[in-house]
Formats: C-alpha cells, structure tokens, sequence
C-alpha cells in the first residue's frame, strides 16, 4: 500500500457519470483539485455498500473548497452503473481493468482488491492513504475519520 508522501500512479479509466460513461485522468483531475482515490472490493457486497454510502454521506465541502471522488474497482460498466445509481452515488465509478489496485498496492494475493483511501494532491502525490478494518461487521460504517482530517488540513 502507498504511504504518505509516495507518488501516485497516474491512470486512466472509464468510468460512470450518471447515465453516461467518461474517461477520468488522475493527474488531470488532480490538477483541478485533490482527488479521494476510493478502492472497493465488488459492486453489491455489503462492506463495499457501507463504504461508499459513507463517502456519498460526507459533507466535502464542510472540509474543503474542492475535492473529486473517484471510486475504483474490478467489474463491468454495467455494474458499476447499477451499484453507482442504487447508492445514489454523487461521484463515479471506475472500472480497473488496468491493474491500477496492484499499483497502489493494494491487491491481494488472490487478486481482489483491499477497501482503500488515497488522497492525492496537485502534485500527484499521496497524502494520506487508508484502509479499511476487513474484520469491520459490514452493517457498521467504516472510521474514516483520518481521511477526513487530511482533506481538512490539505
């Protein structure tokens, strides 16, 4: 898993945007703003569902002027759309085909991919990196309480 300071490696992915499918760049979005890079294991699972619902349920703007939220994991477009529009999700999901997980480290051995946070800077650089308790009851949110400090403190 990156850690804070490391940089980060650019990608780009297809993703969804509402009914719509987009290319999204890490660099060029950073560009614009910090970018919450959201790693999630599959479309649908429980864990995965608490997780996201807590990003959505984050009040960004009480924490910064600017911020994209971009969620990555395996699967299809179809997928992601349906997992994207039953969770209401106000940022987009993006399909890795491209075995960006393993680039930021944090793929398992069997090839599935770690509930993760990276906030990625201007510069493209990690400043802070997260992972989620894989023992957490899937009912309960996750803490992600340090990475709403660092986008506080960015």
């Amino acid at each position: 898993m990156l850690d804070e300071g490391a940089p980060a490696p650019d990608f780009d992915l297809e993703g969804t945007d509402g009914d719509a499918v987009g290319a999204y760049r890490l660099s060029a979005a950073a560009s614009r703003a910090p970018v919450l890079v959201a790693f999630y294991t599959e479309d649908g699972g429980a864990a995965c569902r608490t997780y996201l619902e807590a990003l959505r349920d984050t009040d960004w703007g009480a924490l910064t002027d600017g911020i994209a939220v971009f969620g990555v994991a395996p699967g299809t477009m179809d997928d992601h759309r349906r997992f994207a529009a039953d969770l209401d999700l106000p940022f987009p999901l993006l399909v890795d085909h491209a075995g960006v997980d393993g680039q930021f480290g944090v793929q398992r051995p069997d090839g599935t991919t770690r509930r993760t946070a990276f906030l990625v800077d201007g510069r493209c650089r990690v400043r802070c990196s997260w992972a989620d308790d894989p023992d957490r009851d899937p009912a309960t949110r996750p803490d992600l309480s340090a990475v709403h400090d660092a986008v506080a403190r960015r």
